[in-house]
């Protein structure tokens, strides 16, 4: 037989084989959507059974959110207090992972589990008719993106609370409140944060839709709570973090019902109430 022929041969048996993979591996795809589908439907209709009205709409297609984890970096620290500060920062360390920036602008420091606080000279940073535009602004600086949660008003000014996201997932415990007087930004207080980037966590992994639906309705047993109604499910992360190892990302559920709020931890299955 001819080389050239040969070497059709050869390319037509490997492209028959990758086709023949891809309907196998589309079909397995398939297959698990469709095992998915069935038991995120069994699962509604057993919430509905112990009295639990659900709207399908509201609760989640499949898992979105893998656990992550997050290594502090101190360098990018340092080039996002530039960002906010302007030229001329020193840095103290204060020792146990605590580190403080300065300069005739104001201070800012940052822990090693994500908190930080700051002061800023009267007039540095000023609001327009767009506050609060101005303030996300001001906080995108340090990376930290999100939405405003509140407004309170007082003698001295306001304070505004915001709470921080990632890839458009709300950081439930990540939040800081912005203080203002006369029409400017003096501070940042409570505040926590993203210490760098995260990056999946392939030690834990979250639970399928159709358990976190068993799980929450155990929860509320083990919690000695009854519901009659779930409203919504909304979801996003909760940070933990140690002094020596580095901040964790766990996926959960913010789980809304006629009779309040609770929180579902999509790794462990533990529900817990929201205050």
């Amino acid at each position: 037989m001819e080389t050239p022929k040969l070497k059709n041969i050869v390319l037509l048996i490997l492209v028959l084989t990758n086709l023949c993979l891809l309907v196998f591996v589309v079909r397995q795809e398939w297959q698990d959507q469709a095992q998915r589908r069935q038991a995120r439907a069994e699962a509604i209709l057993f919430l509905e059974g112990k009295g639990v009205a659900v709207d399908e709409r509201q609760i989640p297609e499949k898992m979105s959110l893998m656990s992550q984890i997050v290594e502090r970096n101190t360098e990018q620290e340092g080039r996002l207090v530039a960002r906010l500060l302007g030229e001329g920062v020193k840095v103290q360390d204060r020792g146990a992972g605590v580190y403080r920036y300065f300069n005739d602008a104001g201070s800012i420091q940052f822990h090693s589990d994500g908190s930080f606080s700051a002061q800023f000279v009267p007039g540095l940073f000023p609001m327009g008719d767009r506050w609060e535009r101005d303030c996300l602004a001001l906080l995108s600086k340090l990376d930290f993106e999100g939405e405003l949660l509140s407004v309170e008003t007082d003698a001295g000014g306001n304070r505004l609370l915001f709470r921080q996201s990632w890839e458009g997932y709300p950081l439930f415990t990540q939040q800081v409140t912005l203080e203002t007087e006369d029409g400017c930004v003096t501070g940042m207080t409570a505040g926590r944060r993203l210490v760098g980037e995260p990056v999946r966590d392939q030690s834990r992994n979250t639970v399928s839709v159709s358990t976190a639906l068993v799980e929450f309705f155990n929860g509320l047993n083990s919690l000695g709570d009854v519901c009659s109604r779930v409203d919504g499910v909304t979801q996003g992360y909760v940070a933990g973090s140690s002094l020596t190892g580095p901040m964790t990302l766990t996926p959960v559920w913010r789980i809304d019902t006629d009779t309040g709020s609770y929180q579902l931890d999509l790794v462990d299955g533990v529900l817990s109430r929201v205050a």
